[in-house]
């Protein structure tokens, strides 16, 4: 009985380790895209302030026109639409 009960206890070890390989694992990739989108949201606030300093700029050049820029317009990154 002694050899039946090392191999459950071997058997239970093995299933932990794999287990906290794989919570390990999947805090990784958790921390990987919680930092790939911080990135994309700087990228996306940088094209957004980009693109409002040149709506500006086109309202400075041309006052009489009325409106706002085009929401529509293809090089309008789409997050600032």
């Amino acid at each position: 009985m002694a050899g039946w009960h090392r191999a459950v206890m071997l058997r239970a070890a093995a299933a932990a380790l794999a287990l906290g390989a794989a919570v390990g694992a999947h805090t990784e990739v958790g921390h990987a895209l919680a930092k790939r989108a911080a990135e994309r949201a700087e990228r996306d606030a940088v094209a957004c302030a980009e693109a409002a300093r040149w709506d500006a700029a086109e309202r400075a050049a041309h006052p009489h026109r009325e409106g706002r820029a085009d929401l529509l317009d293809p090089g309008r990154p789409p997050s600032c639409r």
